[in-house]
């Protein structure tokens, strides 16, 4: 995304490129309004945000009116207990392996299972209580069924 931005201030623009620290200082000092977009039921906006950081709901495209779903996601949500959505969409920070370790302890510890999306890692390497995916219309999955407990995006 960084070089999607820089490249569009500069060739179109005119503007030099900035340096993702320059661009988050940018950010804060100009008060540039931005939305977070899980839902203030789930997690509420900190009291202590200012007014032009909001949190405003989930939002969901439908995607799913013809998806077919590949036989390992239907088999896995009909294997077990309702498995938690955990999506990380283009956030995994710079330490994605650690992340995705703490991820991989709190289930263990927790028992729970989880539907994995965001990082490119080996399907191989992942306990038998997380199944990775690709390309699965959030419309489609959290309907069906009661197939998953809540989601956490990072």
């Amino acid at each position: 995304m960084h070089n999607v931005i820089n490249e569009f201030r500069k060739d179109t623009l005119g503007l030099t490129s900035l340096r993702t620290r320059q661009a988050v200082r940018i950010m804060i000092d100009e008060h540039v309004p931005h939305t977070y977009c899980w839902s203030p039921s789930f997690v509420p906006k900190p009291a202590d945000w200012p007014a032009y950081i909001d949190v405003s709901g989930f939002f969901f495209l439908n995607l799913a009116t013809d998806y077919k779903p590949p036989n390992d996601i239907l088999q896995f949500l009909k294997s077990g207990d309702p498995p938690i959505y955990i999506g990380f969409g283009s956030i995994t920070g710079h330490d994605s392996d650690r992340i995705l370790k703490v991820v991989l302890e709190a289930l263990k510890t927790t028992g729970y299972r989880a539907l994995l999306f965001g990082f490119d890692i080996d399907k191989d390497s992942l306990p038998d209580n997380v199944l990775k995916i690709t390309n699965c219309p959030h419309d489609w999955l959290f309907q069906h069924g009661r197939s998953l407990s809540f989601y956490v995006n990072l």
